[in-house]
């Protein structure tokens, strides 16, 4: 029989260091995939206010107001409390340019507890003419005649 020495071992500081390293990769995995959720849930209240906007700013044209409009000044703001669907709120700025150009900015907003605060603004441009029965209606200078605005 052998004669069996005392030596010393590495299997227990190799197990121990393998336990840290996959702990700290669990870790980063745990985080790294936390961070995504919130990502993705930003990115989709981001396009959920933008519709918003979007929407109120459509709204605003087709239940257009000529008589306030028609009232404005050059350079004069008509500012309305646009449709609310909790959490999304708007607001809608309609500036009269000329005498028959207006810019309408939609501001779409979050607003729910625990939500980051998200604006959205969407400008489109119109011209009022009256239609074939008579009256005046907004219409946007082209398909394409909206805009995303962003805040600096």
């Amino acid at each position: 029989m052998r004669n069996v020495r005392s030596r010393p071992g590495f299997a227990l500081p190799v197990a121990l260091a393998s336990l840290v390293l996959l702990a700290v990769l669990a870790t980063a995995a745990l985080f790294a995939s936390g961070q995504e959720a919130l990502a993705t849930r930003a990115g989709i209240l981001d396009q959920q206010a933008a519709a918003y906007a979007e929407r109120s700013a459509q709204l605003a044209i087709d239940a257009w107001n000529a008589e306030k409009c028609d009232s404005l000044a050059i350079g004069g703001v008509l500012i309305e409390t646009g449709p609310t669907d909790p959490p999304l709120e708007s607001t809608v700025y309609t500036t009269r340019l000329d005498s028959a150009l207006f810019l309408v900015v939609a501001e779409g907003r979050i607003a729910a507890e625990g939500a980051p605060r998200l604006e959205r603004r969407i400008a489109i441009a119109v011209r009022t003419s009256p239609d074939s029965l008579g009256q005046t209606r907004a219409v946007p200078l082209s398909p394409q005649s909206w805009a995303a605005i962003y805040q600096m």
